[in-house]
C-alpha cells in the first residue's frame, strides 16, 4: 500500500497535472502571441510596449497581498468544520484586501507613469493608455477566486479559468495585427484577456460554492482576523515575500529601459518572457505543493505524513526536470529568432544566463511553499530579502556599465542565493518522521 507521502505527491502531481494542462495551453499560444508582437512593434515599439507592461506587473506586485495563499492557509479548518459562516468571512475578509490594495495601486500607477515617462519617451497618448492598463491589471482581481478553487482541490476549474488569458491575448494579438497594429492596440488586447480571465474564476468561483455560501460579499470581512490569530501577520509576511520576488523582477526590465533605452529593454524583456515559460513550471509545482501542504498540516489527526520524505521526492524531480532545461540553451538561439526575428538577436545572451537562473530556481521549487504552508513565512522572508538586496545591489553595480547583460547576472546571483537560503531554511524546520507536521 502507498505510503501517505506517497499519496501526497500523487495529489501534488495531479494537481500539478490540472496546472500545466492550462498553461502548456497557454505557453504555446503565448510564444505565438509574444512573436507577433515582437515582430509587428519591431525592436523599438517591443521595448516601449514591454516597458509598460512591466511598469504594470511590477505595481501588482508590489500593492497586491497574495490572499490565495492566507484562503489556503486558513480556510482548511473552517472547510473540514463544516463552519460556512466562518470560510464566508474569511473569503471576504480577502477579497477585501484585494480590492483596497487594487485602489491603491491605482493611484500609484499615475504617479509612476508621471515620473517615468519623460525619461522612456513617452507621448501623451502613450501615457494615457500607460495609465489605464495599469489600472485595468490591478483592478481585474482574481487571487482570491484562485485560493478558493484550491481549497476546495479544484485545479481543474482553476486550470479551465486561467487558460483564458493566453487564448484571449492570443485572439486579440490577431485581431490588432490584422486591423491597425499599434502599441496601444496590443495593450487593450491584453487588458481584455485581464478583465476575462478574472471574470472566469470569479464565475467558476460562484458555480462551484452556490449555494453553500453567497459569494462575493465583503459583509463580516472584519471579523476573520478574529477567527483566525495569526492572519494578519501571515497576510503581510507572505505579501513582503512575494512583494520582493515578483516586484524586483518587473523593476529589472524597467531599470534596463531607464538605464539603455526601450529597445535593450524590449530585449531583456523577451528574453525574461522565454525563460518565465521554464520559471512557469515552477510556478505551477510551487502552488500545487503549498495546497498540499497546508492540508498535511491541517490535518488535525496527523495522518502519519512524513513530510521530509515527501519533501526529498519533491526536490528529486524538480531537479530531474532542472537537468532537462539545459536543451534551451541547445535550441534557444534557433527559437529566438524563430519567434520574433533577427532584429532581437541581442536578447539571446541574455536568454542563456535567465535560462540558467530559471534551472536554479526550478532546483528548488519546494522550498518557499514549504515554510509558508508549514507556518514559517518569516523565515522565507529573510532568505527573499536577501536575494532581493543581492539583486538590487547587482542591478546597481553592473546595470550602468554592462547594461542587459549585467542585468541577467545580476539575476542569476539573486537566484543562486536565493534558493539556497530557502532550502537551509526549509531543511531546518521539516519535521522528521513521527513528529507529525
Amino acid at each position: 500500500m502507498a505510503g501517505p507521502e506517497t499519496r501526497g505527491l500523487a495529489s501534488i502531481l495531479g494537481n500539478l497535472g490540472w496546472l500545466l494542462g492550462g498553461k502548456g495551453v497557454g505557453a504555446v499560444l503565448s510564444l505565438v502571441y509574444l512573436g507577433l508582437t515582437a515582430r509587428t512593434l519591431g525592436p523599438a515599439g517591443f521595448g516601449q510596449f514591454s516597458l509598460i507592461v512591466g511598469t504594470a506587473q511590477a505595481l501588482v506586485a508590489f500593492v497586491s497581498f497574495q490572499t490565495w495563499q492566507i484562503v489556503v492557509r486558513y480556510g482548511m479548518a473552517p472547510l473540514r468544520a463544516g463552519d460556512d459562516a466562518r470560510l464566508g468571512r474569511l473569503i471576504a475578509f480577502c477579497l477585501a484586501l484585494d480590492l483596497l490594495t487594487a485602489a491603491l495601486g491605482c493611484g500609484l500607477s499615475w504617479g509612476a507613469v508621471v515620473l517615468l515617462a519623460p525619461h522612456l519617451g513617452w507621448s501623451a497618448g502613450l501615457s494615457r493608455a500607460a495609465v489605464a492598463f495599469c489600472a485595468v491589471s490591478l483592478l481585474s482581481v482574481r487571487s482570491t477566486a484562485v485560493g478558493v478553487l484550491r481549497l476546495f482541490d479544484r485545479f481543474d476549474l482553476g486550470a479551465m479559468a486561467d487558460a483564458t488569458t493566453p487564448l484571449m491575448r492570443f485572439a486579440g494579438a490577431l485581431v490588432v495585427v490584422a486591423t491597425r497594429p499599434s502599441v496601444g492596440g496590443f495593450l487593450l488586447a491584453w487588458g481584455m484577456a485581464e478583465i476575462v480571465t478574472a471574470a472566469s474564476y470569479w464565475i467558476a468561483v460562484r458555480r462551484l460554492t452556490a449555494p453553500r455560501l453567497r459569494l462575493p460579499i465583503l459583509r463580516g470581512a472584519s471579523r476573520a482576523p478574529r477567527d483566525a490569530p495569526g492572519l494578519w501577520r501571515f497576510s503581510w509576511t507572505t505579501n513582503l515575500v512575494l512583494t520582493l520576488e515578483a516586484a524586483s523582477r518587473q523593476v529589472a526590465v524597467v531599470l534596463v529601459g531607464l538605464a539603455t533605452g526601450p529597445v535593450a529593454a524590449g530585449n531583456y524583456r523577451l528574453a525574461v518572457q522565454l525563460s518565465q515559460s521554464i520559471i512557469r513550471v515552477s510556478d505551477m509545482a510551487s502552488r500545487a505543493i503549498f495546497a498540499e501542504f497546508a492540508r498535511t498540516h491541517g490535518d488535525a489527526g496527523g495522518a502519519g505524513i512524513d513530510a521530509r520524505r515527501l519533501f526529498a521526492h519533491i526536490t528529486r524531480l524538480a531537479v530531474a526536470a532542472a537537468l532537462g532545461l539545459t536543451l534551451v540553451l541547445v535550441i534557444g538561439r534557433r527559437a529566438l529568432d524563430l519567434l520574433a526575428g533577427p532584429g532581437h538577436a541581442d536578447a539571446y545572451p541574455l536568454l542563456r544566463l535567465l535560462s540558467i537562473a530559471a534551472a536554479v530556481e526550478l532546483a528548488g521549487i519546494g522550498f518557499e511553499p514549504a515554510l509558508l504552508a508549514l507556518g514559517h513565512a518569516g523565515r522565507a522572508l529573510v532568505a527573499r530579502c536577501i536575494a532581493a538586496v543581492v539583486l538590487l545591489a547587482g542591478l546597481g553595480v553592473l546595470l550602468p556599465g554592462y547594461g542587459g547583460i549585467g542585468a541577467a547576472w545580476a539575476t542569476l546571483l539573486a537566484s543562486v542565493i536565493g534558493t539556497v537560503l530557502l532550502g537551509r531554511a526549509a531543511s531546518a524546520v521539516l519535521p522528521r518522521r513521527g513528529a507529525g507536521v
